[in-house]
């Protein structure tokens, strides 16, 4: 009886599994996913936190619309916890499996990306650096916690 990986002479093909594929696009994500939330984070804070011209026309008697969100942005990064979230995605992704892990990896990435310019780069930097370091893993098993008990 053939087997899922059996070749077309039965024998059986371990390197043929759907692996490769998922870590070659799961590191692609990631990546994307990364420069998608640092430049989220540098148009936040260069774009609405920071212009001093923007600051000025809120501080008016009838601000407009606009400084309501600004805000709101502003209570969002204080205190900052973006890079907090994304290490713990981060240690979420390195122990769980294939499809879970790469799916913390990548939110952890968004987040860390978001940290790095949104005030909190001491979290953000690890939380990024561990991320980046898992995808590449994502068909591995996780380490057997019973292993660091001996």
């Amino acid at each position: 009886m053939k087997r899922r990986n059996d070749c077309c002479c039965g024998h059986y093909n371990a390197g043929m599994s759907n692996e490769p594929r998922l870590q070659s696009f799961a590191l692609l994500l990631g990546l994307l996913v990364l420069a998608a939330g640092t430049y989220l984070g540098w148009v936040a804070r260069f774009m609405v936190i920071e212009p001093q011209a923007l600051h000025t026309l809120c501080e008016t008697a009838a601000p407009p619309a606009l400084c309501a969100l600004r805000d709101a942005l502003i209570a969002l990064t204080f205190p900052p916890h973006y890079g907090q979230a994304g290490l713990a995605l981060a240690v979420l992704a390195w122990f769980t499996r294939r499809r879970a892990a790469a799916g913390f990896a990548v939110a952890a990435l968004f987040a860390g990306g978001l940290g790095l310019y949104l005030y909190d780069p001491a979290w953000s930097t690890p939380a990024v650096l561990a991320a980046l370091l898992r995808l590449p893993r994502v068909g591995e098993e996780p380490p057997d916690p019973r292993e660091f008990m001996a």
